[in-house]
């Protein structure tokens, strides 16, 4: 088809311009390079993902992240001709998933979801850690933001932010901030409350959210930062108390302000769950890859992470690969001046 109008066009060139020897050699080379454009639309429409794709999901399963990561395997199994599987590899972190991750193929069928934790935070804390995120990685989409609040038991006698930085300053009181582990973003934003409100907190690490929820629930600890949609119920039916969220209000919670606005700036930034692969992965799979999962134009993989209590980003290219630089300086800055480090 586009040959064929190419050469009509050359057809109603007048005949005096075709007697001229320069402009033949034009007309000559602009039609080859419409022959090499369609050649080159075709190579591109023949490339495909591997039959089978592998998302490796770092955590156990439950929770917003492993529903994070099965909706991104929804996705991409929708929008191609693959057979895509969620494998949970929990462990250390995300070290596990990882490490197994570093293992396989870089030919797209070998993938790994991830929380902003572990490439921007973790890292930056833990040096002995056996991956580094700028070397081992390579970013192809940024899904969503997730929403996080302070949660705290009931036998904690606050009803609010400012509240509980006043009790947490008492000499007198001891509060105990549970998160899911030494470098997780849960501790990640403990340091980032301390450093803004000046309060006094111990950090409890557990081996996951899960249990250090379960522990806020039974009033072992004073409270901790979760994922909203973790906690929904809990709030709703008077189990916990959520005194403040990070950096923007919710939806099912409208009146819980946020920290910024009970007075205390600087804990505004949101975890992310994103989708990468391995070193050595090709431009041209990167871009499939994140077309494939987020077709421009399509909304339902957006509807269903607002579904699922999270905000869609989408975020590709150059705009991922700032917001990782951007929160790793944010990250490394709070580790450097507050001299925080692992037991």
């Amino acid at each position: 088809m586009f040959i064929q109008t190419t050469r009509q066009l050359l057809r109603l060139i007048p005949a005096q311009l075709k007697n001229d020897g320069y402009l033949q050699m034009a007309w000559a080379m602009i039609f080859n390079m419409c022959l090499l454009s369609v050649a080159l639309i075709s190579q591109v429409s023949a490339q495909s993902l591997p039959n089978h794709i592998r998302i490796i999901i770092p955590f156990a399963p439950g929770g917003p992240t492993d529903v994070m990561g099965r909706l991104a395997a929804e996705s991409l199994a929708q929008h191609t001709k693959s057979t895509v599987i969620n494998e949970n590899r929990p462990g250390a972190n995300g070290l596990v998933g990882v490490n197994f991750m570093k293992q396989g193929s870089v030919d797209g069928s070998n993938l790994l979801f991830v929380s902003s934790g572990m490439i921007t935070f973790s890292p930056l804390l833990d040096k002995a850690l056996s991956y580094d995120p700028q070397k081992d990685l390579v970013p192809i989409i940024c899904l969503a933001q997730t929403d996080i609040g302070i949660i705290v038991a009931n036998q904690v006698p606050v009803n609010n932010l400012k509240e509980l930085v006043a009790l947490g300053k008492n000499s007198s009181s001891t509060l105990s901030f549970g998160s899911a582990g030494h470098g997780n973003i849960l501790h990640a934003y403990i340091e980032l409350l301390k450093d803004a409100t000046k309060m006094h907190l111990l950090h409890v690490p557990y081996k996951g959210a899960s249990p250090s929820f379960t522990d806020v629930l039974g009033g072992q600890i004073s409270g901790m930062f979760i994922s909203v949609a973790l906690a929904e119920q809990a709030v709703k039916s008077g189990k916990v108390k959520l005194l403040a969220l990070v950096g923007k209000r919710n939806s099912s919670f409208p009146d819980v302000p946020t920290i910024t606005e009970q007075g205390f700036p600087g804990v505004d930034t949101l975890p992310w769950f994103a989708i990468m692969g391995p070193r050595g992965m090709t431009p041209e799979t990167v871009q499939l890859l994140a077309n494939s999962i987020a077709p421009v134009g399509d909304e339902e993989l957006k509807r269903k992470i607002t579904a699922a209590g999270s905000s869609p980003l989408l975020l590709t290219g150059a705009p991922f690969a700032q917001l990782i630089k951007n929160e790793s300086a944010m990250w490394s800055k709070l580790i450097t001046d507050k001299k925080i480090a692992l037991p």
